[in-house]
């Protein structure tokens, strides 16, 4: 859940992985948009200054690095998914 990408995780007490570097890296593979259910957010009482600062290279705009994260609705990303051919939830 959104828990994934708040910032500054430390993982050591609960024996998990810290998989932070991995969502850093996402960008590198072409992946640009990272949707975010503001209603998650809402109800864990985070923001999306709690977030880690996940970006893209566009190679359209001068490789400027713009952010992945997209904050939608439930009712948006219930649209969005219903518009993929492929989906990938963690």
């Amino acid at each position: 859940g959104v828990y994934q990408i708040v910032e500054g995780q430390n993982t050591d007490g609960i024996g998990m992985k810290n998989f932070s570097k991995t969502f850093h890296a996402l960008g590198d593979y072409d992946i640009n948009k990272l949707y975010v259910s503001a209603e998650s957010l809402e109800e864990r009482g985070l923001t999306a200054d709690d977030l880690m600062p996940l970006v893209y290279e566009d190679e359209d705009d001068d490789w400027e690095e713009k952010p992945s994260v997209k904050i939608v609705s439930n009712a948006e990303l219930t649209k969005i998914m219903s518009d993929q051919d492929v989906c990938l939830s963690f």
